[in-house]
């Protein structure tokens, strides 16, 4: 299989963060990466996200007990609780932020299967559309990853000036640390470690407050 990435920058992140501080992570790593940037990341509580388009009535049905955070990017409502969870930023100028939204979306999930099955997991895209509601792990859509009939990896995507973003969810228990520089080696050819700029985690921490927290954002179709 043909790599996606000549080089590819990998940050395991080392700090557990809440939603809305996952969330503005991710934004903010869009517009620092100046090459693409594979993030793993673990949460710190048990948490619901949602799509940028979803209603919040539907998001706050799904897991009443947990908290909720609004995504920068689409797709539908996500529980985080043991899943293992992922970014991918690439700057404007990559090839594969320059692909068509469900090309971008099939290629990357084509090399996730594979590594998926390098880690001894069963794992085949969706060939058709077979949605069934606003629960992402409910209705896969094309090009979602499957085991034995059952959705077990999803994602969603956001494009800007500044480049794509994805952040994916795969519902796989014990893949364990190794799986991340699976994954890094099944998407590059190189990879190497990501080093956060100095006023980084600074910086998320603003745009979490700015945006990701505030209930104009989380409850944006009711305002």
């Amino acid at each position: 299989m043909t790599r996606l990435f000549d080089r590819l920058a990998l940050w395991i992140d080392p700090v557990p963060r809440e939603g809305p501080a996952q969330m503005a992570c991710d934004e903010m790593l869009l517009h620092r990466a100046t090459e693409p940037v594979l993030r793993l990341f673990r949460w710190a509580e048990p948490s619901v996200s949602i799509g940028y388009f979803v209603p919040w009535r539907e998001a706050a049905a799904t897991a009443p007990d947990l908290p909720v955070c609004r995504r920068w990017t689409g797709g539908g409502v996500v529980v985080h609780d043991g899943d293992f969870t992922f970014s991918l930023a690439a700057p404007r100028t990559d090839p594969w932020a320059q692909l068509r939204p469900e090309e971008s979306y099939r290629v990357l999930h084509l090399a996730l299967a594979a590594a998926l099955r390098a880690a001894g997991r069963a794992a085949e895209l969706v060939d058709t559309d077979h949605r069934g509601g606003s629960a992402c792990f409910a209705g896969p859509v094309r090009y979602d990853i499957l085991q034995d009939g059952r959705k077990v990896a999803g994602g969603a995507q956001r494009r800007t000036k500044r480049g794509l973003l994805h952040q994916g969810s795969v519902r796989q228990e014990g893949l364990g640390a190794g799986f991340a520089e699976q994954l890094a080696a099944t998407l590059a050819a190189r990879t190497t470690a990501w080093d956060a700029p100095e006023d980084f985690e600074e910086a998320v921490c603003v745009l979490a407050g700015d945006k990701y927290r505030r209930d104009d954002f989380l409850r944006r179709e009711e305002s």
